[in-house]
C-alpha cells in the first residue's frame, strides 16, 4: 500500500505525519488471543517533506462469522496533530461491500476514497494506492 498524505487544501504534501496501520491476518483474527488492541500485524509510518508513505503486509481477511469487509485500521498524528481514526481502507470487490455497511462505516475521515482497487504486479504481489487528506477527528 501506497500514497500520499496531503494538507486539508488536499494538494499540499503534509510533512511529519505518522499513520499506525493494524488488521487481522489471513484467517481473520487480530492475533492468537484476537485481541485488536495488541494486533500481529501493525506498523507505524512517517511522510517526508513529499508526504508520501508506503507499507507491505498481507491482505486481511475479514473478521469470521460477520458480513465486515476486510480491511485495514488507519490514524494519524504528528506533533501538532492529535491522534484520530480515519476510514478503513477496503478493497474493490469485497462481497461484504454493500451500501450498508457503507452508509454504518465509512465517514469521510481522509478525505479521497477509502475503497482500494488492488493491482497484482508480474511477481504475484498485489498494490493498492490511497491518498489521504488531513482534517480533524469529527470530520
Amino acid at each position: 500500500m501506497s500514497g500520499t498524505i496531503f494538507q486539508p487544501d488536499g494538494v499540499t504534501p503534509a510533512e511529519g505525519i505518522v499513520l499506525y496501520v493494524y488488521h487481522t491476518d489471513a484467517t481473520g483474527y487480530y492475533s492468537k488471543d484476537d485481541d485488536p488492541y495488541n494486533p500481529r500485524l501493525r506498523g507505524w509510518m512517517k511522510t517526508g517533506s513529499d508526504g508520501k508513505y508506503e507499507f507491505r503486509t498481507i491482505k486481511p481477511a475479514p473478521y469470521p462469522h460477520r458480513t465486515t469487509p476486510a480491511h485495514i485500521h488507519a490514524q494519524i498524528y504528528s506533533a501538532t496533530i492529535p491522534e484520530y481514526g480515519i476510514d478503513e481502507y477496503w478493497f474493490e470487490g469485497d462481497p461484504f461491500i454493500n451500501a450498508e455497511q457503507k452508509r454504518l462505516l465509512l465517514t469521510g475521515r481522509g478525505g479521497f476514497n477509502s475503497i482500494i482497487k488492488l493491482t497484482r504486479n508480474g511477481d504475484g504481489v498485489l498494490s493498492g494506492v490511497r491518498n489521504i487528506k488531513l482534517g480533524n477527528a469529527t470530520t
